[in-house]
């Protein structure tokens, strides 16, 4: 029952909000920066691949494709090992933790407006306690290591 709300959801709402009339997307060169909350998490049976969060937009930091609210679809790189976080580097990205993008609850994203991760992390701005978005970032804190006190 879920799944068939998701997928209904999906069929509606998916779409950004910012298509361009003749039907192609314009995509700023920063792209959009968005907040949101995880729904589910699909991990593929063989890792390295990509896993498909669906997730509800709760923020949107940067862009005018998107409006919180709408739900959004991503295909995330995932595998066994990784970061916590996928962060940028200048040969490319470091996959999502699958265990960790499953147990996350909110997430941060660079996408452009057909909805694909943009990795570039040249010049970013930053985004408050997040800092510079390049991919996808799971913003659980729960889930990050904490800090050695002395």
């Amino acid at each position: 029952m879920r799944s068939h709300l998701f997928a209904a959801l999906f069929t509606v709402a998916l779409a950004p909000a910012a298509m361009a009339a003749d039907g192609f997307s314009a995509t700023a060169p920063d792209g959009n920066v968005v907040e949101f909350h995880v729904l589910t998490v699909s991990v593929p049976s063989k890792l390295p691949n990509h896993c498909t969060v669906t997730a509800m937009i709760a923020k949107v930091w940067q862009g005018t494709a998107y409006r919180a609210g709408q739900p959004v679809l991503l295909n995330v790189p995932c595998a066994e090992y990784g970061l916590v976080s996928a962060n940028a580097r200048d040969d490319g990205f470091t996959p999502v933790n699958a265990r960790t993008l499953q147990q996350s609850q909110r997430g941060i994203a660079r996408l452009d407006d057909r909805g694909e991760l943009i990795w570039s992390h040249e010049g970013l701005r930053q985004y408050g306690l997040w800092g510079a978005v390049a991919g996808y970032r799971v913003l659980d804190t729960r889930m990050l290591p904490t800090p050695i006190r002395s």
